[in-house]
């Protein structure tokens, strides 16, 4: 062990003399402190990858895992839907309505972000979760009145291949997964709130998604905060 002892004499305005003795040594930390030290850094990356149709995937890489943050502008609806005062509106728990693949756009006070979670394991990157969040414009999180939520927000999209030789091939899994998944009354909290915020006009050629049925779109949602949330990169 290397010791270093420097003196100091430093003179004080009135005159007085100190005397002053810094001793330094260096000091051999393990690689387990090192570890401990930097388990909860993360390193933020924004537009690591380029997700066809979709846009970007920003990264939140941590020592042990990273989250990817996809900012999505709507949702595809795969669910049973029916008419309510001249109004389309989705009727998850039906067994009778017509099923039909929807897809509701966002207005821009909703901002959408879908995440997932992946870990390498040796050669292959393995999706861990997939979460679906809506923001608005101060960045406080909520829960869609949608089924198929957790109150994490995690979202249940059936069963699907989780390994994947890169990182990009398991964002593109997840989100082909979400496009092509059907959504039932599982985990439904609330099918009022989902029909004042999921609203279809028909027209000739096509479904046109109406304005939300509030003046303020998350009183019809649950404010979530969890751990994952404060690694989401909007």
């Amino acid at each position: 062990m290397h010791i270093m002892n420097t003196t100091e004499i430093i003179i004080g305005k009135d005159g007085t003399v100190t005397e002053r003795i810094i001793k330094e040594r260096t000091l051999k930390v393990q690689e387990s402190a090192v570890e401990i030290l930097t388990a909860n850094v993360t390193r933020p990356l924004r537009q690591a990858l380029s997700i066809p149709g979709w846009g970007v995937a920003h990264a939140n890489v941590g020592a042990e895992d990273t989250v990817w943050s996809v900012p999505i502008d709507r949702i595809p609806l795969s669910a049973r839907f029916g008419m309510v005062d001249g109004v389309l509106v989705p009727k998850f728990a039906s067994t009778t309505e017509m099923s039909m693949p929807l897809v509701w756009k966002a207005p821009k006070s909703v901002r959408l972000i879908f995440a997932l979670q992946t870990q390498q394991e040796d050669k292959t990157t393995v999706i861990q979760g997939n979460w679906l969040f809506a923001f608005n414009q101060a960045g406080n999180g909520f829960r869609l009145p949608l089924p198929n939520l957790h109150d994490d927000c995690r979202i249940c999209m059936g069963a699907f291949p989780l390994k994947y030789p890169s990182a990009q091939e398991c964002v593109v899994a997840s989100l082909q997964q979400f496009n092509q998944s059907k959504w039932n009354s599982d985990l439904m909290r609330t099918v009022e709130a989902a029909q004042k915020f999921f609203r279809f006009q028909p027209t000739n050629e096509t479904f046109e998604t109406l304005p939300i049925d509030s003046p303020d779109w998350t009183k019809l949602c649950d404010k979530v905060s969890t751990a994952l949330m404060e690694r989401i990169m909007l």
